[in-house]
């Protein structure tokens, strides 16, 4: 086991599980996806984390090119899409805050921390669609973005 430090976080991390993990996926979620938003977000991928957050899944064993899941939000008023995906990575938070927030009959709230204008993460102990086998001890890397249409705008759901 690892520790990592990203900005008030320290995680305990199994990177070598979560590498192997990761290098046994074919792709995330969006490339197996026909989805307009989907396709939209592939040829965003590279530009979506900022460079300290890819830093962070480097540390962590995460493959930021094979989320898990892809959801699209909304076309915010300046053009751009708001998305949101996870990953997950093996091991457990030592300080720092979960961001999922229980709020009532088993619903809750997802709060995550700003990384620029753009983008935002936060995580928690939480297996939804994991590529793990063993969904004991995981980490969910929840986050957000605002990202651009760059595919062809015929294919732009309003």
């Amino acid at each position: 086991m690892e520790i990592v430090q990203f900005k008030d976080w320290r995680f305990e991390v199994d990177k070598t599980l979560t590498l192997e993990t990761y290098s046994s996926v074919n792709g995330g979620g969006a490339d197996s996806c026909p989805c307009s938003d989907c396709k939209n977000y592939i040829q965003n991928r590279e530009n979506v984390f900022p460079e300290e957050v890819k830093t962070l899944f480097l540390n962590l064993g995460v493959d930021y090119n094979k989320e898990v899941e892809i959801c699209s939000l909304q076309i915010l008023p300046n053009g751009l899409h708001h998305i949101a995906g996870w990953f997950h990575f093996k091991g457990k938070i030592i300080d720092g805050k979960n961001c999922k927030k229980d709020i009532e009959n088993e619903a809750f709230h997802i709060e995550l921390t700003s990384i620029g204008n753009n983008f935002s993460i936060g995580f928690c102990e939480q297996s939804s669609l994991t590529f793990f086998k063993n969904k004991n001890g995981l980490i969910q890397v929840e986050f957000e973005a605002h990202i651009p249409w760059v595919i062809n705008k015929s294919l732009e759901i309003l």
